[in-house]
């Protein structure tokens, strides 16, 4: 009876110091499956670099506290996955930010990419539908302070960075605050070098460590079709 008191009256304590839900982070690889993307080198595939480039984040974002969710974790296992498909599994997510990872070979350094909507800042809990490819209009300040963060974080980092809007379809639908990733090899050397593509992501990764403590980190409800 004491013991079954006493655990009664400990029980409460101890539920309160259970620690809050950590962040999330939607990482979508770009291409994937019979798409390959674009081709850094002669034998080296967009898809294979954007997948290995999540998986590097994904562990350094994990190490910070933060719960990742990836579209896909393989090359091959996006081969099922629709575009649509994508922006649906983030909006879901309830992400405090969302990135989709491109790399280019014509480009040197990393290219961020917004979203060219216009900027507004309706109500974001509205009950009202929002239409799919302009599901993120209410997000795109969000999405802008987000990206400027991130270009700070990787120009620190010593690496050539450029910030854009830009239409994209993959951007346009999500409901969180969103930016386009696109590495690109300094040289030919890098194009598949470890310590550069670490490099970039603990640029990201520590940007987005501060992200998470910003007021314009906040989670949607999601578009609809």
């Amino acid at each position: 009876m004491f013991a079954a008191a006493v655990a009664a009256l400990l029980l409460p304590a101890a539920r309160a110091q259970t620690p809050a839900q950590s962040p999330i982070i939607l990482l979508d690889a770009a291409h994937g499956g019979p798409d390959t993307g674009a081709r850094l080198t002669e034998k080296l595939p967009e898809r294979d670099v954007t997948i290995a480039f999540a998986n590097r984040l994904q562990s350094l974002l994990i190490v910070r506290g933060f719960k990742v969710v990836l579209t896909h974790t393989t090359p091959d296992d996006a081969a099922k996955l629709t575009s649509d498909g994508r922006v649906e599994l983030a909006n879901r997510s309830g992400a405090i930010a969302c990135l989709t990872l491109h790399a280019s070979g014509n480009t040197a350094g990393v290219h961020l990419f917004t979203s060219a909507l216009p900027e507004t800042e309706s109500a974001l809990q509205g009950s009202k539908p929002v239409l799919w490819n302009e599901a993120q209009a209410p997000w795109v300040t969000r999405s802008l302070r987000l990206a400027s963060e991130l270009q700070a974080a990787i120009s620190r980092s010593r690496t050539p960075v450029t910030n854009n809007r830009t239409w994209l379809a993959e951007l346009d639908s999500l409901t969180c605050p969103a930016v386009a990733i696109e590495l690109g090899p300094l040289d030919e050397a890098t194009a598949q070098d470890p310590t550069y593509q670490q490099r970039v992501a603990e640029a990201i990764a520590g940007a987005l460590l501060f992200w998470r403590g910003h007021p314009n980190a906040v989670t949607g409800t999601g578009a609809v079709r």
